[in-house]
């Protein structure tokens, strides 16, 4: 009997080491703004998310925080401001959203629009970005991409990502929109799979019950053209 327990806990000694062994912190960019460290374990010959995991800008501010279970956000997550403040806390696991600030510090200003014709005393809570507008607007945005007609602009540019909600909080569409004196374009933009957290949404409700909506990041571009070698400055987007 003695014998047989001793050779259980080495077996479960020797899976234990295993496991420990196989466990792999991993940095993948996740945008061209974004770096993702987090624990990998291999299931099937496959690299999956397991533990730990952490995401950062370009200026090394952590944005977010939480773990991952066999490659599926798992748990509490934390989603902080640019300048380190929580601005929101979500449980992944029983999906509930704990706490969410509007984020002032980024130069990111978050909209709503839900229709309520027809529905007199309309109590209207609005969608939510998980993760919050400047994460959001970080794994999407990508200075490079920035039209020519747009960086020739002399005023500045309202540029707009729409994203159109379901009643469940998924993105059926998006545009991106630019609107300035002399300019106005409206681009759809597909969906990117390879970046989930960029449509993750709660959806907005009416009375309780949930319905379509559309959200959107408005940000302010100025957008001034340089003289020489053709390059152009945009100074807004050197806050964020």
């Amino acid at each position: 009997m003695k014998q047989a327990l001793q050779i259980v806990i080495a077996i479960l000694f020797f899976a234990t080491s295993s496991f420990a062994q196989t466990t792999k912190w991993i940095k993948d960019r996740v945008s061209v703004n974004l770096v993702q460290n987090a624990e990998h374990i291999k299931v099937g010959g496959k690299k999956v998310k397991n533990g730990e995991s952490f995401i950062v800008d370009l200026n090394n501010a952590e944005l977010a925080r939480g773990n991952y279970k066999n490659g599926v956000k798992d748990s509490i997550w934390n989603y902080f401001g640019k300048t380190g403040d929580l601005i929101q806390v979500y449980d992944y696991t029983h999906k509930k959203l704990i706490y969410n600030l509007v984020d002032r510090k980024t130069i990111v200003t978050e909209a709503y629009l839900v229709d309520t014709t027809n529905i007199s005393n309309a109590k209207v809570v609005a969608p939510v970005k998980l993760g919050g507008v400047n994460y959001g607007f970080n794994l999407l945005y990508n200075e490079r991409n920035l039209p020519t007609a747009v960086k020739q602009q002399t005023d500045k540019v309202l540029m707009e990502y729409v994203f159109f909600l379901s009643e469940t909080g998924k993105v059926e569409k998006l545009s991106l929109n630019y609107t300035s004196t002399f300019y106005n374009s409206e681009n759809p933009q597909s969906i990117d799979s390879d970046i989930p957290d960029a449509y993750d949404f709660l959806p907005a409700t009416i009375n309780g019950k949930p319905v379509k909506s559309k959200f959107i990041y408005q940000i302010i571009l100025e957008v001034s053209q340089a003289r020489d070698k053709a390059l152009y400055a945009i100074p807004t987007q050197g806050n964020h």
